[in-house]
């Protein structure tokens, strides 16, 4: 029996996934209100073990999650998935649909870019080496900026 009210509840923590409240409410007070849809009379003498007044906040904001899990809390209709899925297949881009012409011309485009920076790299390598300084020309001149006379043991 008491697997059978556990599973009851979560059926109804279940059912809270698919409206908004866990948007508005804390995880905690979600699974009391799924549990006081179960076994009420213990969940309103837990609630009055732990609050200090008769008309509490948080026995209103019980029934606010219970309404809301009881109205909204069914599941969608197949039939309104497959048309949320069709216009989501329009939202699509098509540079990221593999396959798809935009796609492919991005991927060429990606791939002329890539050749030109290897290109472009190439040839300054071939332009230092054949200037005799395979480290390039500016660690070359950045020479100038160091005195290497200095002597500071004076």
């Amino acid at each position: 029996m008491e697997t059978s009210l556990y599973d009851a509840a979560l059926n109804n923590v279940r059912a809270s996934r698919l409206t908004d409240l866990e948007l508005l409410y804390a995880p905690s007070q979600i699974a009391l209100a799924a549990f006081s849809l179960i076994l009420p009379d213990v969940a309103a003498q837990w609630v009055a073990s732990k609050s200090h007044t008769e008309d509490s906040s948080l026995s209103k904001i019980l029934d606010d999650i219970k309404t809301t899990i009881t109205s909204q809390g069914n599941p969608p209709s197949v039939e309104s998935v497959r048309e949320v899925d069709r216009r989501l297949r329009l939202c699509k881009n098509p540079e990221k649909v593999v396959g798809s012409k935009a796609y492919l011309a991005r991927k060429t485009d990606e791939e002329r870019t890539a050749t030109e920076k290897r290109n472009k790299k190439a040839a300054e390598v071939q332009r230092a080496m054949q200037n005799a300084d395979p480290f390039g020309n500016e660690i070359g001149e950045k020479r100038g900026l160091v005195d290497y006379d200095d002597d500071d043991d004076d």
